[in-house]
């Protein structure tokens, strides 16, 4: 009779089963218990689709102050400064080295949890070097669009504080110049692109890393026309150019703004044949007349509308503003496209000289002028006197006249209608040819006017451009081309450089950079203003930023003090007086949710150091179900497989061995569910090449069963029970299993140690499924064995695939 066994051990095993079964369920078959955990598999790119991003970090914002503080350090030891002194500047060499070494993990920590935060809890941060460059593979699954993911892990969340700065000064240019120089240096040292220096260079105030641009020949930069001979390879090139941006003038109004600055260009590709949208309507006639049947093009400058222009132009003319477009249909059948560039519309004038005598106080009067009003009267009507007398209003002119017209003997430009003050156009447009007036005042004193000629009108002068459209009987040809300018659908085929450029500039960009910036910051929160009511965000400086700040708002009194997030002007408010306490507001929130995303921002970490978008891969959901799916299959198919050949060739053992490859699945479903050593935020991440490695694992865990059962088996054809065969042939294949197993964990600790993510994957799920195949194969296994070898069973050699006994011991 067999011995009686213990249950505490099965007893024990059936509820950790139990409770393994309850965490492998579905999610569906477990809305009973909505108070438990609801662990689930967390699928990697390649199965849930999403977006993978590869930034490069750049250290050359620590590199620059290093380099900074040696040249400080320099000086203090030329100068004979304190160890002290110069121990704190060293100090500080040292914690930038410190911040330099661990700025990998720094940011990796605070794009973590900038990610936490905004609920994208299943993206993994992945740390590399290549080369002497430090990258991190940031990888969100489920999220496809690539500009979602950028924005929340990429963006830079840097606070800083700038000072007005507008004064081009020499000592401003020759810091830009030597920029550049460094800029120059790095080029040719380093070995870095001209990308990576732009993306380095594109947080510093006046620099702007344009990237790769495409210029027609006519829209190079000025300065720049040589590039367009130079061909890829030609290196990188530095040349003084003027850019033009958009502007304001001091009423307001948009203007164009020409910015002299220093260009780092390199050729990026051959030129190309592209295509180009004309705007210019003089240049689209012009390649029209080209182009179309029927067609010339013809240019009028200040052309007189008189009756020498056909009607229906003079009168279209007339109803168009300069920059205007218009098409009108001629008497004989043609067409016309008509493009206004000025317009001076015909007046009433008259031609007239003049004496201007002024006085003390009088407009645009000379400061030394001595004459008073009633001396000016006097003076302004004696020289009437005299010219009644027959003297020449010329000669009395140049000898006493004030204004600019007295070289002239007092002639001044024709004065039309509405463009003279009202008295003294009245007495030049109603005198007769010849008549000179009495004295008449005027704010710039007296005048004695003469009327030179009578009153005429003038005709309107127009300067505008004409396309001739000759063979269009009904008009509809000048009507479609005046569509297609309008559209921009008239566009011509040039040669266009690519040209990939940083700009430097010498014109200030109004602010200049202070020492008050993300370091010192502390925390932010969101309130409200207590007079207008609207969500402010609060800052808080520690003890040092406290007195910076301090420090800045003396300087500053009666100046703007503008305050920049991630590099975007937030808001610039005038100091009024110094502040004290280490705390300052920020304004400009449209809403409360706005403000409270940019405390968020700030709360969540500013990134140590700069980091540049350098590649991305998109999965589509679709192709990640797909590539899920066939590896399911692919599994499930595997493992029937296998169970199917154990039960043939194995009978019982083959059972033992089934049920223990199905707890073997259980189990590795369960740890892709729990986090990692079960309370850590950590998952394993199922990725395709971990399917792989679930796959082949599965294959293993069947290979130890083998090596037992093969064993056994031997065992009992020398005619021993069952008992005595099963121990002995666990005993005597374990060297093999162990050997084969450990030789695969060092397999897959190499591979997780040089490989890349895609490697590591397939490493993990590989061991950890020799793992679980160990416990499998000898723990449960034998377990179940030893239950059989207490019943009946063991008696029936047929059940484990022995006809006989061939060899009695």
């Amino acid at each position: 009779m067999p011995k009686q066994r213990s249950l505490v051990w099965p007893v024990i095993t059936a509820i950790v089963a139990v409770l393994i079964a309850f965490l492998a369920l579905p999610q569906s078959m477990r809305q009973w218990a909505p108070g438990l955990r609801s662990p689930r598999i967390h699928f990697g790119l390649d199965l849930a689709g999403g977006t993978q991003l590869d930034f490069r970090i750049s250290e050359q914002e620590m590199l620059d102050q290093k380099e900074t503080l040696k040249v400080q350090i320099a000086k203090l030891h030329a100068q004979g400064a304190s160890a002290e002194t110069i121990g704190e500047l060293e100090l500080q060499i040292v914690s930038l080295e410190e911040q330099q070494r661990n700025v990998l993990e720094a940011i990796r920590v605070v794009l973590e949890r900038r990610i936490n935060s905004l609920g994208v809890s299943e993206a993994t941060i992945t740390p590399s070097t290549i080369g002497t460059e430090k990258h991190l593979l940031v990888e969100c699954p489920g999220i496809v669009d690539v500009q979602q993911c950028i924005a929340t892990v990429g963006k830079t969340i840097k606070l800083e504080f700038k000072e007005e700065f507008t004064e081009a000064t020499e000592e401003y240019k020759l810091g830009v110049q030597k920029s550049v120089a460094n800029a120059q240096r790095r080029l040719s040292e380093s070995g870095i692109t001209l990308t990576q220096l732009g993306e380095d260079q594109s947080g510093k105030l006046g620099v702007a890393s344009l990237g790769e641009q495409m210029y027609f020949k006519d829209a190079l930069p000025k300065g720049l026309e040589d590039l367009w001979n130079k061909a890829p390879g030609s290196g990188v090139l530095r040349r003084n150019a003027t850019i033009t941006v958009p502007g304001q003038d001091a009423e307001g109004n948009p203007v164009e703004q020409q910015v002299d600055g220093i260009f780092l260009s390199e050729i990026a590709r051959a030129k190309t044949q592209t295509g180009r949208t004309i705007n210019e309507a003089p240049k689209a006639f012009g390649l029209l007349a080209d182009r179309e049947e029927g067609a010339s093009y013809e240019t009028h400058e200040k052309t007189t509308l008189d009756a020498k222009i056909p009607p229906r132009i003079t009168g279209v003319v007339r109803s168009m503003k300069p920059g205007d477009l218009q098409s009108v249909t001629m008497d004989d059948g043609s067409s016309r496209v008509l493009f206004l560039r000025s317009f001076v519309p015909g007046r009433e004038e008259v031609d007239a000289s003049h004496i201007l005598i002024a006085y003390a106080g009088a407009a645009q009067a000379k400061p030394t002028m001595k004459r008073t009003k009633e001396e000016a009267l006097i003076l302004a009507q004696r020289i009437k006197a005299e010219i009644d007398a027959g003297k020449s209003f010329e000669g009395l002119a140049r000898t006493y006249s004030d204004g600019d017209s007295a070289a002239l003997g007092g002639k001044i430009d024709p004065i039309g209608r509405g463009s003279m003050l009202p008295a003294f156009e009245q007495v030049a447009f109603t005198q007769k040819v010849g008549q000179v007036s009495a004295p008449v005042e005027t704010q710039f004193g007296y005048h004695v006017i003469r009327t030179d000629s009578a009153v005429r009108s003038t005709s309107d002068i127009a300067s505008y451009d004409e396309l001739i459209l000759t063979k269009d009987a009904d008009g509809s040809r000048g009507t479609e081309i005046l569509g297609a300018l309008q559209r921009g659908d008239v566009r011509s085929t040039e040669d266009a450089a690519y040209i990939r450029s940083i700009f430097f500039s010498l014109m200030p960009t109004g602010w200049k950079d202070t020492s008050l910036d993300g370091k010192h910051f502390r925390s932010a929160t969101v309130t409200l203003d207590p007079v207008t009511n609207i969500p402010v965000v609060q800052i808080l400086f520690d003890d040092e930023g406290g007195k910076l700040f301090q420090e800045l708002t003396k300087r500053n009194t009666g100046k703007r003090l503008a305050i920049f997030v991630g590099g975007d002007l937030i808001s610039a408010p005038v100091v009024q007086g110094e502040i004290s306490g280490g705390s300052a507001v920020i304004t400009g929130s449209k809403n409360f949710d706005e403000a409270r995303l940019l405390a968020q921002d700030l709360n969540t970490g500013a990134i140590p150091a700069p980091i540049f978008l350098s590649g991305q891969r998109t999965v589509e959901a679709t192709l990640g179900a797909n590539a899920l799916r066939t590896s399911m299959q692919a599994a499930v198919v595997g493992i029937v497989l296998l169970m199917i050949y154990m039960l043939l060739v194995y009978r019982m053992l083959g059972v033992l061995a089934d049920i223990s490859l199905f707890l073997y699945a259980i189990l590795y479903f369960v740890l892709m569910k729990i986090p990692l050593f079960l309370f850590s935020g950590q998952y394993v991440v199922l990725t395709l090449a971990g399917m792989a490695g679930i796959i082949l694992s599965t294959g293993m865990a069947v290979d130890a069963n083998v090596l037992i059962f093969e064993r056994i088996k031997e065992e009992l054809r020398r005619g021993r029970n069952f008992s005595l065969a099963l121990e002995t042939g666990f005993e005597k294949a374990w060297p093999s299993i162990r050997d084969g197993n450990v030789s695969t964990l060092i397999t897959c600790a190499i591979l997780f140690t040089i490989g890349t993510s895609l490697v590591r994957g397939f490493a993990i799920t590989l061991g950890l499924g020799v793992f679980l195949s160990m416990f499998t194969a000898i723990t449960v296994t034998k377990w179940l064995a030893r239950w059989i070898a207490a019943t009946p069973m063991a008696e029936r050699m047929e059940l484990f695939g022995v006809k006989q006994h061939l060899e009695v011991e």
